[in-house]
């Protein structure tokens, strides 16, 4: 299943490290610094910026005394129809109150009013429970734990991950830097990915989020669980990947039509809300969110909502004389790599933490800001999983050789790859569309099998076979639940209460 590894490993200028983590946002960053503060000797491998810097809206967390972690289950569930890991979610909401806590030591300044936080409702929340610094939460929490990162000596490398290397354990992985190839080894590693959004041709996703660490984890053997839950956003500004946060909604925003009227209660869950704009428009209606009821309510946009504001403003939109065009866009990545509640993959020395991963706590459609929350949660347990587990775990002298042959061009590329996604297996699915996209990128994979083996090959090969498997996820799925809509099964089928498991042999025989 090693399709790239086309070299031998002991040719290559190497580092070590008792962990190498796989990307940088709030859940590989919390996974390095609680294992440092541990003892032991991680290291970072990122590509750059990614989702946590850009989210906007928020971290949810039940720190008020009139509010409970059970309540926060609750609304969890009801948003993820059901389908939710109890276990994991009780954990996610019992830690999180905790980790909010780790965040401000590690240095995060939450909003206050006084000496209490204060918080915001969003969709699908029964209570204000999302802690925010201003609309730029994200960024600060990434910052402050870059901080952190950088006072703890964790050495940071910079490329593109590229194969995790293993027989029949997980001993390192390597990746590309200024053009040369560099190997890794180490006795865990630990994919922080991200999503895999990215791969619709409406995104909110950056361009550096491509998926592909998910791609890779499946063709080292791990099970991809869940992969036709993906959440669109329902307000990204026409014509762009610049997110709206579903904060500006919880504070007061409306959705309304061409005609001005409005259509849905803004505070469901997004796939409810997202699926109620998509409807307008597929009946050549446009929508807008218009921001202006939050003036009337005293609200200044500046102070609230700096970066929106600043961004719109650039755009030429001023939001306190005309509604804001939207539309939904594939936001977050709800399937992903199957792992236990400790971030343990079914492949030895392999761990996965954050939006690549499935921990089962956000069932059928993602209860609003709890993403960042289940970064911080199962980063931190995983990194206690691994301090356990490292003892048991030895570093491999082992060298890997796979001198396949890759030559041919690809008739394909990214965007193809989004067009078909986004046409066959978006917001509404059938099973002629599905039926179709399978067809297509099955084509498309026995193509890119042969490909010359270069980064941006290698990540659309990867790519594809995430993509592959949400289909097949899909077509699985004869029911609708959460953001998972099929036309022509619209409802909800008591025998689909369950998980969808792809495993590597379903698609690479």
């Amino acid at each position: 299943m090693r399709y790239f590894l086309n070299f031998d490993t002991s040719l290559l200028p190497s580092e070590r490290a008792d962990v190498l983590i796989c990307g940088s946002g709030i859940g590989g960053l919390t996974t390095a610094i609680v294992l440092r503060e541990l003892g032991l000797s991680p290291a970072l491998l990122t590509r750059g910026i990614g989702n946590t810097y850009y989210s906007q809206g928020g971290i949810a967390g039940a720190v008020h005394p009139a509010d409970s972690p059970y309540v926060h289950f609750l609304d969890t569930i009801r948003a993820g129809r059901f389908l939710n890991d109890e276990k994991a979610t009780e954990i996610l909401v019992n830690d999180g109150v905790m980790r909010i806590a780790d965040l401000e030591r590690w240095g995060v300044g939450f909003d206050r009013e006084g000496d209490t936080y204060s918080t915001t409702t969003e969709g699908g929340h029964s209570f204000p429970r999302v802690l925010k610094v201003k609309d730029y939460t994200g960024r600060e929490i990434y910052t402050k734990l870059l901080q952190r990162v950088e006072e703890l000596k964790i050495p940071i490398i910079h490329g593109e991950l590229q194969e995790v290397v293993g027989d029949q354990s997980v001993q390192g992985a390597l990746y590309h830097q200024e053009g040369s190839l560099r190997f890794v080894r180490a006795r865990a590693v630990v994919l922080a990915t991200g999503g895999a959004a990215s791969m619709f041709r409406h995104t909110s996703n950056p361009s550096k989020v491509r998926g592909d660490g998910i791609g890779i984890a499946f063709r080292s053997g791990a099970v991809i669980k869940n992969p036709e839950f993906v959440q669109f956003h329902p307000t990204v500004l026409k014509g762009t990947n610049l997110l709206i946060s579903e904060a500006v909604r919880g504070e007061g925003a409306h959705l309304v039509d061409d005609s001005g009227e409005r259509f849905v209660d803004e505070l469901q869950p997004r796939d409810v809300v997202a699926r109620a704009i998509f409807n307008v428009l597929k009946h050549g209606r446009d929508v807008f969110l218009d921001l202006r009821p939050l003036i009337g309510r005293g609200i200044n946009l500046g102070e609230r909502f700096p970066t929106i504001l600043s961004f719109l403003t650039e755009k030429g939109i001023d939001p306190a004389r005309e509604p804001v065009p939207v539309v939904p866009a594939a936001h977050y990545y709800i399937g992903g790599i199957e792992v236990d509640i400790s971030g343990r993959t079914s492949v030895e020395g392999l761990y996965a933490v954050g939006e690549c991963t499935c921990t089962g706590v956000h069932g059928a459609n993602r209860l609003a800001s709890n993403s960042l929350l289940e970064g911080v949660v199962f980063g931190y347990r995983t990194a206690y999983r691994l301090y356990l587990d490292i003892k048991f775990l030895r570093e491999s002298r082992a060298d890997f050789k796979n001198y396949r042959e890759c030559s041919s061009k690809l008739p394909f590329g990214f965007e193809e790859l989004k067009a078909v996604m986004w046409e066959n297996v978006g917001l509404e699915r059938e099973e002629e569309g599905l039926l179709k996209a399978r067809h297509t990128l099955t084509e498309w994979l026995l193509h890119a099998e042969r490909a010359e083996p270069s980064v941006e090959n290698r990540q659309l090969f990867d790519l594809l076979l995430v993509a592959l498997a949400t289909v097949e996820g899909a077509l699985f799925r004869k029911e609708s639940r959460g953001v998972h809509y099929r036309s022509d099964y619209p409802y909800e089928r008591e025998v689909f209460r369950r998980d969808t498991a792809i495993n590597p042999g379903d698609i690479l025989g």
